[in-house]
């Protein structure tokens, strides 16, 4: 695992300095503290910091092809470069190194662009090639690694991290207001967007190449919902099984020591069953709880049953963290801004895991392939809910439920925010309703100088439009695995495991069980009022029925009562309404009221209020004055 950056100028008269590549590398110290390297070729340069997890002596970065005219930096790892060598042995080529990142050049130059789809595996990569005066970037199918660049009519710059391409002196910091808008639609900022001007993802599935004069930018990947499977539940169950045990085992391929997240859910459950079930005789897992007054939150004790059940060599701590001072400090790490509070769990289980391994398997993904969203249900319940007369529904229901306190770390109180989500959109087509239903902050929240009236959903109903299911549940969940999986739950797991020195694997993503999810009927996602059911039947009398069985809970940290609490400080002055008029970007009064509101529980302004205090943090670091 490491961090890479580079600069390309399109006019080969320039050149790249190997102070600039120094430089851009020192911000990233934290993704690879065990080895750097650079590499300059005229009006290219790559670099690299490296997290040594395979070949730990002989994979120093970058590498070069045997002839010396293409070189690779490469963040991430494929995890079926075992195979590959063989393959490419027998074809003809030859390694120096034992070095996953040796074997995905190799590929390149026995397939050129066709060779991404030889690898199994997470990354961004940069490829030069001099003999075809070319640049080539490329990320992984489903996200998993980050990659960023600036482009303009002179220079491409790019790197793993916002931070780097900062560093560069020609690149410059100003808010995206348009983006903006974005970002307090969704709580994050969908690719290829970013806040800054000129900053930009690429998107996952996709490659970038040079040109002479500038760009281009290709789709590689992308998953189909078309071709259903028609087999039995049984059987599809069991074909789930062996490519998840196959994905798992790729993923245990590390010569450092090697664990697994464990919350006692499904996924995370799953995964360790699966590690035992290989022949892993030593497993350890790494929990973090809140104790019984977060209850809503804390996993600790199912975590600890799962983990006496496999006899795992079990870490866990009770988290009592410093919030006003951790919060400045993981927004740094984490480049945007978000609103999602696993952000703050992903830190302290990794700095927790990080005490005794290097590398750890996590059950990111799951939800989204297999339906495990309660947000899913709505699918199903426009149906009955469409049969009450409308009188009832919303002279009666809606004022009712908007009568109700609301508090995420209460469970009926929680029942009820999600009643009120579900009644606030439930009048509106079923798409519509979905993207509605995800907004974290309304247009309003913005002083009317600040909107542009741009269509805030459009990069919901692009993605929509682009699936090929018929189904909406399969629709809406292909929009998730599109856009909140690689931008929000990948991305603050790469950063806050990074900020660790840690590097996170994800057996659900791996792309031959993406497609094959995609390809299980709807009806065997969700069944009636069960989430998950062909997850659950691949792992039925293999899981604890106490794990099949255990209602779903979310993986994040009790911020709703922190804003109430030790970040009630840090609201009160960054939400201030003098700060918010100085500022001009939010209407002070309609913050104001999401505050007050959140305070006395009369509404769960949890999300609201963490997107508006994130970002308040991330405009401190990231832009000037």
């Amino acid at each position: 695992m490491c961090g890479i950056v580079g600069v390309h100028y399109f006019d080969r008269a320039r050149r790249v300095g190997a102070e600039t590549l120094r430089a851009m590398n020192d911000q990233i110290v934290h993704r690879g503290p065990d080895d750097q390297g650079h590499a300059c070729f005229g009006h290219t340069g790559i670099g690299m910091r490296r997290l040594s997890i395979i070949d730990l002596g002989g994979g120093h970065q970058p590498i070069f092809s045997p002839s010396g005219q293409q070189a690779i930096v490469f963040n991430g790892e494929a995890f079926n470069f075992q195979e590959r060598r063989e393959q490419l042995r027998a074809a003809g080529h030859s390694f120096t190194t034992h070095s996953d990142t040796e074997v995905v050049l190799h590929l390149y130059l026995a397939h050129d662009t066709a060779f991404i789809d030889y690898i199994n595996g997470m990354f961004g990569l940069a490829i030069w090639d001099a003999s075809k005066d070319r640049l080539l970037l490329a990320r992984d199918r489903l996200g998993i690694k980050p990659l960023y660049y600036y482009q303009d009519a002179e220079k491409l710059i790019y790197g793993s991290e916002i931070k780097s391409l900062l560093a560069h002196p020609e690149v410059g910091r100003a808010l995206d207001i348009e983006n903006l808008q974005l970002y307090l639609q969704y709580g994050f900022t969908p690719a290829p967007h970013t806040l800054l001007k000129g900053i930009r993802k690429l998107p996952p599935g996709h490659m970038l190449l040079t040109t002479t004069s500038g760009i281009e930018i290709r789709k590689y990947w992308d998953v189909s919902y078309a071709d259903k499977l028609t087999g039995s539940a049984d059987a599809i169950a069991e074909e789930l099984y062996e490519l998840l045990s196959s994905s798992v085992k790729y993923r245990m391929i590390a010569d450092v020591p090697l664990g697994a997240f464990l919350s006692g859910g499904m996924d995370s459950s799953s995964i360790v069953h699966i590690m035992r079930d290989l022949g892993t005789t030593d497993v350890s897992t790494y929990n973090i709880g809140y104790g019984s007054s977060f209850a809503e939150h804390d996993e600790s004790s199912e975590a600890r049953e799962i983990a006496r059940h496999y006899g795992t060599r079990h870490h866990e701590i009770l988290a009592e963290p410093d919030v006003r001072n951790m919060f400045p400090k993981l927004i740094r790490y984490m480049d945007e801004p978000i609103a999602d509070s696993s952000f703050v769990v992903t830190y302290l289980v990794s700095q927790l895991a990080r005490e005794s391994v290097k590398v750890i398997l996590s059950g990111v993904g799951g939800d989204e392939l297999f339906g495990g969203y309660r947000r899913y249900f709505n699918v199903g319940l426009n149906r009955w809910w469409h049969r009450l007369p409308h009188a009832l529904r919303q002279g009666v229901i809606a004022p009712l439920l908007g009568a109700l306190p609301e508090d995420r770390n209460n469970r009926l109180l929680n029942y009820v925010r999600l009643a009120k989500g579900f009644v606030r959109t439930a009048e509106l087509p079923p798409a519509a309703q979905y993207g509605a239903m995800m907004r974290v902050l309304a247009p309003e929240i913005l002083t009317p100088a600040s909107r542009s009236g741009m269509d805030v959903l459009q990069p919901f109903t692009d993605t929509l439009a682009a699936c090929d299911a018929s189904a909406l549940l399969d629709r809406v969940m292909y929009v998730d695995l599109k856009t909140s999986l690689p931008e929000q739950l990948l991305l603050l797991t790469d950063k806050m495991s990074m900020a660790c020195s840690l590097e996170v694997r994800v057996p659900y993503l791996d792309y031959r069980v993406v497609e094959f999810a995609a390809r299980i009927p709807v009806e065997y996602k969700l069944r009636g009022l069960e989430l998950r059911h062909i997850q659950r039947r691949a792992f039925q009398n293999r899981l604890p029925d106490a794990v099949l069985n255990r209602r779903k809970r979310g993986f994040g940290a009790p911020v709703g009562a922190w804003l109430r609490g030790g970040l009630r400080e840090m609201i009160e002055d960054l939400l201030s309404s003098t700060r918010l008029k100085q500022q001009g970007l939010f209407d002070a009064n309609t913050v104001r009221a999401l505050v007050d509101g959140h305070m006395d529980k009369r509404l769960d302004g949890t999300d609201g209020l963490l997107a508006l205090l994130t970002f308040q943090l991330w405009q401190q670091e990231f832009l000037p004055g």
